[in-house]
């Protein structure tokens, strides 16, 4: 007696596919919510890495490090690297001379683990690749007040005042993009370094450092935004007169906005008052690190006088703790 081996018809076959394809529809959206929610623990664990250590230079030294030097030129991130294991790249990197001269080029092309986002797909990126001084960028910077880059000069209802993390030289006094004289510059901007006495608003209540999304480059063109190692204009700092994730333009000085450009955030080139948003890749706002240590996540929803608030160190405002 011959045996008849039963296959599946066309109709069950497809019925199978189709039901596969539903079950991966299904759970690639499980998948990608489990990867984010990983990425960005990392990314808070970061972020209270880079907090703890401006804690820990503060102990050392007794006051936070500056924000930027121009003679010769450096920034923040250069301070901290021994306090976040960075021993190795500290001692390559030669303080007498500026950033992006040949002596550094090896040391400031490594990507910091602590300084990169999982998140931002800009993380591996690198600034200006085709010059002589190619250097690698990241997702955190600190909190240069809730103006503008010129922000520490007097004018006529114009609130003075200076922030922890601070340039050697005072800026150009120009007018920032808003005047409300209730508010101060935040932790990062002023013409010397300041202690965490000097938060007159509270520790808990003066964010620290927050993440932006890495501008990527176009060609030899660059955009400046995640230039950590440059002390200019919306490179290593960021404001919070623009809310989380605005849909806003960040305004950029020098030319070094590139938008639209792939994952790029909204901005212009401007011949005056930069200022740039904190952003990140998470859906509904960005994590920041407070002068007290902890990391909070800030809703993009959060309302923008709160948002400015917390930007000051001594701006007098009274923040509750339910109001972010």
């Amino acid at each position: 007696m011959i045996r008849k081996h039963r296959a599946f018809t066309l109709i069950e076959l497809l019925v199978v596919i189709a039901i596969i394809a539903v079950l991966i529809a299904l759970l690639l959206p499980a998948v990608q919510a489990a990867r984010e929610a990983a990425r960005r623990a990392q990314c808070v664990n970061n972020l209270k890495q880079l907090g703890l250590a401006m804690q820990n230079y503060h102990d050392t030294v007794g006051s936070l490090p500056i924000g930027r030097q121009n003679a010769p030129r450096r920034t923040w991130a250069f301070s901290i690297l021994t306090t976040i294991e960075g021993n190795t790249l500290f001692n390559a990197i030669n303080f007498t001379t500026d950033f992006y001269q040949p002596q550094n080029t090896t040391a400031i092309r490594i990507n910091v683990n602590a300084f990169d986002c999982p998140s931002d797909p800009g993380g591996s990126n690198i600034e200006e690749p085709a010059s002589p001084y190619p250097r690698a960028k990241a997702s955190y910077m600190v909190n240069y007040g809730n103006t503008c880059w010129h922000q520490d000069g007097s004018r006529p209802g114009q609130a003075t005042g200076h922030t922890p993390f601070t340039p050697e030289s005072t800026l150009a006094q120009v007018p920032p993009p808003y005047t409300t004289v209730a508010y101060l510059p935040g932790p990062f901007t002023g013409d010397k370094s300041y202690g965490l006495r000097d938060f007159t608003d509270g520790t808990s209540n003066t964010v620290l450092l927050s993440e932006i999304k890495i501008g990527l480059n176009q060609g030899s063109s660059s955009d400046h935004r995640g230039d950590i190692f440059n002390d200019d204009r919306c490179c290593f700092e960021f404001y919070t007169y623009s809310p989380p994730n605005a849909k806003t333009y960040d305004q950029i000085e020098g030319g070094f906005c590139l938008y639209p450009n792939a994952t790029n955030p909204p901005c212009v080139n401007v011949n005056l008052t930069s200022f740039c948003a904190a952003r990140s890749f998470h859906s509904g706002g960005v994590n920041a690190a407070m002068g007290d240590g902890s990391v909070k996540f800030m809703k993009d929803s959060i309302a923008v006088n709160i948002w400015r608030a917390l930007g000051s160190m001594g701006g007098g405002e009274i923040v509750s703790s339910d109001a972010y």
